[in-house]
């Protein structure tokens, strides 16, 4: 092969690589062959001899197929205008590798057709019929050279070729490598009552090891380099509600006191959910049996009991070593988005619960009113005070630092812990209540009240205008957001570090549920398989 092979540039048509038969009746055949060499592509090798959309060989120059994963898999978008043609951008996009695999041999030649539409490359206009190697058409996947043109210069690949080795092309956007992960439940647990509804299964990735629910019911744990040996550290038990044949549904995250598992027993009113805490070497202990909030910070732990029909005196406080204590007074109603009118009252349970200089921050509302609306509260721990921190209403809450971040009829607050008065912060959308709002670095993250798109303070703009969101969280210093899955949206997962920055984002199709992020490390399970997925999150200072 000459040294002018290089690396080429994949494109993909309407989003699958697929030419309109018109185009195509306009195009001129030429003959193209197959690499007599090996292909490696992210240091994944690519078999060729088998594989529907193989590399191919004109003019002495490899082709690329711009099929909708091997585009992504190297980092670049393509988009299909029926006037205007095709658009290729280089903006970084992760997606899994796919071999396209067939059980049909191919051949060494092959004919494939000169493509007559437009194209246009980061902005810039590419004229196929005067370009010495055009892009070409084959098995109705557009295919484009590997010249220094497009690889180097548009899209800034690092490739390699000799004559032992083959050619190797690497892109910069973050690797995406793939485990099959042992017995994961990749359909979640559904439940045929309306009280319980599975979005997907559970997956934490913690202090290299990884927990998630099995297809059999059973809770594993898994070390970072040994998925096929997962261990078994919990038997989910029979749903006692149930028809003696469902097991109830597992919810797991994770916090600094490690990985917790959860569930519902019993029905909705009269049932219980149980918390169980594993331990790095997979054993677990129960610590919690009510409906309940609750947190442990350092010696200390904080529970508000959050019963239905709720009552107030529902904040409790437990030293290490001790029972728990009433914490509060008797006439607030703690933790609960409560709305009390004179025809009634009603309300959810909340999360928000946080220690700050022997103070609990949490939402309350003081029963003795005969009308109002839940508010932002703190609790001294040592003169069981309770003060309202702001006059205004409130539905959600986060603190970070020494700053309180709070909701309030679609407006967002911040609220210094000095004693300052809270301070309306610009927004471009009206913020919803049905996704917590989630803070990063003074950066706060929200979905639009009536559009449900994602928002942040950082910009006047949505970083995925055209899609709804599906779920916020906030996990080990990075915002971690996916999407409903739409065909005008291009990501279903982003990743947000601490500079309001996109360092991730992903097309693969996945539950909310099943990303996790540890150690710099991005991991999810996408819905489609069983493979877990892994990438290095690049961090800007």
């Amino acid at each position: 092969m000459k040294k002018k092979i290089v690396c080429l540039l994949m494109v993909l048509l309407l989003l699958t690589g697929f030419i309109p038969m018109q185009a195509k009746a306009a195009s001129k055949d030429v003959k193209i062959s197959l690499p007599n060499f090996k292909v490696k592509l992210n240091s994944v090798p690519v078999e060729n001899s088998y594989r529907q959309y193989p590399l191919i060989v004109y003019k002495d120059i490899t082709y690329f197929p711009a099929t909708f994963y091997d585009s992504r898999f190297l980092g670049i978008e393509t988009k299909w205008d029926s006037q205007k043609g095709l658009f290729v951008n280089d903006t970084g996009i992760s997606g899994s590798y796919r071999d396209y695999k067939s059980k049909k041999k191919n051949s060494s030649v092959y004919t494939a057709a000169v493509a007559p539409f437009a194209v246009q490359v980061n902005g810039k206009t590419i004229d196929n019929n005067k370009e010495e190697y055009p892009l070409l058409v084959f098995r109705d996947v557009t295919y484009f050279p590997l010249t220094w043109r497009f690889a180097r210069d548009e899209f800034g690949w690092n490739y390699r070729f000799d004559n032992k080795s083959g050619l190797d092309i690497e892109s910069d956007n973050p690797k995406l490598t793939g485990q099959d992960i042992m017995k994961y439940n990749e359909n979640g647990f559904i439940s045929d009552s309306d009280d319980f509804i599975s979005y997907g299964n559970s997956f934490v990735a913690y202090k290299n090891n990884y927990y998630y629910a099995g297809d059999d019911d059973v809770i594993y744990m898994a070390e970072d380099r040994d998925l096929k040996n997962a261990k078994s550290i919990y038997q989910l038990p029979l749903w006692s509600y149930g028809d003696g044949k469902t097991y109830v549904f597992p919810s797991l995250t994770k916090n600094d006191q490690g990985v917790w598992l959860s569930y519902h027993q019993g029905g909705a009113v009269m049932g219980y959910d149980e918390y169980i805490n594993f331990k790095e070497n997979g054993d677990s202990e129960k610590v919690e049996e009510d409906y309940v909030t609750f947190k442990q910070f350092g010696d200390i732990t904080v529970k508000m009991r959050q019963y239905v029909p709720p009552g107030p005196g529902n904040l409790f406080i437990r030293y290490k070593g001790q029972e728990y204590k009433q914490l509060g007074d008797n006439d607030h109603l703690y933790g609960w988005d409560w709305d009390q009118t004179n025809e009634g009252s009603g309300g959810s349970a909340s999360k928000d619960l946080y220690l700050k200089d022997n103070a609990v921050y949490l939402l309350g509302f003081d029963t003795k009113e005969v009308a109002g609306k839940s508010s932002i509260y703190k609790v001294d721990i040592i003169t069981n005070k309770t003060t309202k921190v702001s006059n205004l209403n409130a539905r959600s809450f986060k603190l970070e630092g020494d700053t309180l971040y709070f909701s309030n009829e679609g407006n967002l607050y911040s609220l210094p812990l000095t004693g300052d008065k809270d301070s309306l912060i610009k927004t471009s959308e009206p913020a919803g209540s049905e996704f917590e709002l989630q803070v990063l670095d003074g950066t706060v993250y929200y979905a639009g009240e009536t559009d449900k798109r994602l928002y942040n303070t950082a910009s006047d703009k949505s970083p995925n205008p055209n899609a709804k969101v599906k779920g916020i969280k906030l996990e080990d210093g990075y915002i971690i957001t996916t999407f409903e899955e739409d065909k005008n949206n291009p990501y279903n997962l982003m990743i947000f570090d601490k500079n309001a920055d996109v360092i991730f984002k992903t097309a693969d199709s996945l539950y909310f549920n099943s990303v996790s992020i540890d150690n710099d490390k991005l991991y999810y399970v996408a819905d489609s398989g069983k493979t877990l997925y892994k990438a290095d999150l690049k961090v800007k200072n």
